[in-house]
């Protein structure tokens, strides 16, 4: 009796062991990714499970939208307003208001960002069609417009746009936030004006611990005194900025494990991009 009491018990361990891996399996398989910058694809079936991804809106309408909000918690909308690229539909409307080759972009230009004309495109048409769709916030490319032509017009311009998308948030119900992706002397300065929460809710730094290899098109670990640079300014920006994020490029498994470290530490949010085309 005593033999088989002490059978019965081992089997409801085991029984009691198996649903627990179960739960704990199917816990896992349920827990979202923190962070995706996908702005290179247009297959979003492909993209789910993430706290915040950013996709290119140009071909994605309401339902596309939608669609991606069943899987993902919140959506962000690329924007580029600080240069021109020559894919783009309104390119030969502005293409004379350009200030400059991008440089390692070969289809891209700086754009002169204090053109009222162009205000007017990001804010009153390109910002309005992505708050229209339902997305949850801006990715804002191209602020280093500012490190190139550090004038007062640019900096003003760049300030401009942001205010008037903030102003499209009075159209919605719930914040739609303004992520800055790069721009360390524009964002340093905005900090600086105490005008930084005024006009954006994070910062996404790229390229913090790894680098692009543009001639080989390879990508390779920072050098220590620029890792350090981005370090310090990032600690800066946590102390008046929110939200910070980092976007890498092909971070092998041993720099995987200290970027991890570094964000879990400062409460930041990182992806680890295969390549420049952000599939």
């Amino acid at each position: 009796m005593k033999k088989v009491v002490i059978n019965t018990a081992l089997i409801c361990i085991f029984f009691l062991s198996i649903c627990f891996l179960i739960y704990r399996f199917c816990k896992v398989k349920q827990m979202k990714k923190d962070y995706g910058v996908f702005i290179g694809t247009d297959n979003i079936d492909k993209i789910k499970g993430y706290n915040v991804v950013v996709v290119e809106p140009a071909s994605i309408d309401v339902s596309g939208v939608e669609f991606l909000h069943k899987t993902n918690e919140k959506v962000y909308a690329y924007l580029d307003i600080g240069s021109l690229e020559n894919y783009r539909p309104y390119f030969n409307e502005f293409k004379e208001k350009t200030l400059g080759l991008y440089e390692n972009w070969e289809d891209e230009y700086w754009m002169d960002v204090s053109d009222i004309a162009w205000q007017k495109l990001i804010v009153d048409k390109l910002g309005r069609d992505i708050v229209d769709k339902g997305f949850d916030g801006f990715f804002i490319d191209n602020c280093d417009v500012y490190y190139n032509y550090p004038t007062e017009e640019i900096f003003n311009g760049l300030s401009s746009i942001l205010q008037g998308l903030r102003s499209l948030n009075m159209t919605k119900k719930y914040k739609i936030d303004i992520i800055i992706n790069g721009g360390d002397t524009f964002v340093s300065r905005c900090i600086e004006n105490k005008t930084a929460t005024e006009l954006f809710d994070g910062v996404n730094q790229e390229c913090v611990f790894t680098d692009i290899d543009f001639e080989n098109k390879t990508y390779k670990e920072k050098n220590e005194s620029d890792i350090e640079y981005f370090k310090e300014y990032l600690a800066n920006i946590k102390k008046h900025i929110p939200e910070v994020y980092l976007i890498e490029y092909g971070a092998n498994s041993n720099l995987i494990k200290e970027i991890e470290n570094y964000c879990n530490e400062n409460g930041f949010h990182w992806y680890n991009a295969r390549g420049l085309d952000l599939k």
